[in-house]
């Protein structure tokens, strides 16, 4: 893993603006969407951590899949609107680690979504193994309070 980031906050905000063929008709962004940024909000909060996917992946030997997803869909994200990205870490377990997710539009802050994603630690041969102790605790660093 790279050395130890700066960026240890219990939030970490990233923003993607919502591109035309994320969108339908009306130019409302589709609902799977929302989990590709959720994706992005936590790819980019595992950078900022210094634990970035490719690394763990290459180095470590560590995946991280999906085990369980949720979504709240509040208000309409649309064309052009910048969205905004909240990933905060809520849970550490000995192989597993839960991620949450606020989206509002930056523009006014409306919040436009909530969520989660639960990921179990597993090998390159898909069983689970312990997450190393070094990103564990980057992890309950950045873990956002009770």
């Amino acid at each position: 893993m790279a050395p130890a980031a700066e960026d240890r906050s219990p939030v970490h905000r990233t923003c993607t603006r919502v591109r035309y063929p994320e969108t339908d008709r009306m130019g409302v962004a589709y609902h799977a969407h929302y989990l590709v940024w959720f994706e992005l909000g936590r790819t980019e909060m595992m950078r900022a951590i210094g634990a970035p996917y490719g690394e763990l992946e290459d180095e470590a030997g560590i995946l991280f899949p999906v085990i369980e997803a949720g979504a709240r869909y509040l208000r309409p994200a649309r064309y052009d609107d910048v969205v905004a990205i909240d990933t905060t870490v809520r849970a550490v377990g000995g192989a597993r680690v839960r991620f949450e997710y606020a989206l509002s539009r930056e523009a006014d802050g409306e919040r436009l979504a909530t969520g989660f994603t639960e990921h179990a630690s597993v090998g390159r041969d898909g069983r689970p193994t312990r997450l190393p102790a070094e990103l564990r605790e980057r992890l309950e660093e950045t873990r956002e309070g009770e």
